[in-house]
């Protein structure tokens, strides 16, 4: 999966390139660049990025004019103000229009990366525990069982901010594991086939969520595979299995995710209680 994506609006090339260059590239940000608040508004609408660092001066269109914009146009992007102007009266005008904090230029790359990554770890746990809760209705929905496969597997893309996103189901015999759900060209699709996971076996064994060894993805990164049961009533359903960027992994998001297999796990239970009482909807697994 993409690293986050951050816009930086500047109309001075260099600062632009020093803030692309110094902190971006070095740190894995993807990024767009925009010289004044009317072209960020058009890549803005176009393609939303993850986190905007704003110029609060600028031709055409300023820093609060664009925070207006957004504002009226109902789009909530989490945003960095760089100023020269750090004013308590300018801070409190941005904080009302969504800013989620700033800092004063000449800024070291330090100070704008720690401000950089409190904004987007805050937006990104409030979409996490959307996506939870959001789960969470569909499973009291009673879905058919693919419909909550597949949306178990888009949520579980979600949370871990990865595409590398199975979800393995145990054969009714309990010998064999299939692969149910799987993540490619952007959407989760329905498979059934068998797979060799010595770590989902590990986690349906002792129904916890299991890691193994952190691997190498390129020079500065790492991913650690990571297999979540799916667990209800005693019974364990299978693993969400999925590799997750190391820098990206927190104790929050494992919990999430656990909490994320209770629910899939609720509703597979649903599924199979609905199947012994000869309804429709049950579980296929092979």
């Amino acid at each position: 999966m993409s690293s986050e994506r951050v816009l930086v609006v500047d109309d001075g090339a260099d600062m632009r390139d020093f803030v692309i260059n110094y902190i971006l590239r070095p740190n894995n940000y993807s990024y767009m660049e925009a010289r004044d608040g009317l072209e960020a508004l058009d890549l803005i609408l176009a393609d939303p990025p993850d986190l905007i660092l704003l110029d609060l001066q600028m031709p055409r269109l300023d820093g609060v004019g664009l925070l207006n914009r957004m504002k009226e146009q109902g789009i909530a992007i989490p945003v960095v103000l760089m100023t020269f102007y750090g004013s308590e009266e300018i801070a409190i005008e941005v904080f009302r229009l969504g800013v989620r904090d700033y800092v004063i230029k000449p800024f070291t790359e330090g100070e704008l990366l720690s401000a950089l990554k409190r904004a987007l770890t805050e937006a990104r746990l409030r979409k996490q525990r959307e996506t939870l809760y959001q789960t969470g209705k569909l499973v009291a929905s009673l879905p058919d069982i693919d419909t909550l496969l597949l949306s178990s597997v888009e949520a579980a893309v979600s949370l871990a901010m990865t595409t590398d996103v199975t979800l393995v189901l145990i054969s009714d015999d309990g010998q064999t594991l299939f692969n149910r759900v799987s993540y490619s060209n952007g959407q989760a699709q329905l498979v059934n086939h068998p797979v060799q996971n010595s770590l989902a076996w590990q986690a349906i064994r002792s129904m916890q969520p299991t890691a193994g060894q952190t691997q190498p993805r390129d020079p500065d990164r790492g991913i650690v595979p990571l297999c979540v049961p799916l667990v209800a009533g005693g019974i364990v359903f299978g693993v969400l299995a999925m590799t997750i960027p190391i820098d990206l992994s927190s104790n929050e998001q494992f919990t999430l995710l656990d909490s994320l297999a209770d629910y899939i796990a609720i509703g597979l239970e649903r599924a199979r209680v609905a199947a012994t009482s000869g309804h429709s909807g049950g579980i296929s697994k092979a």
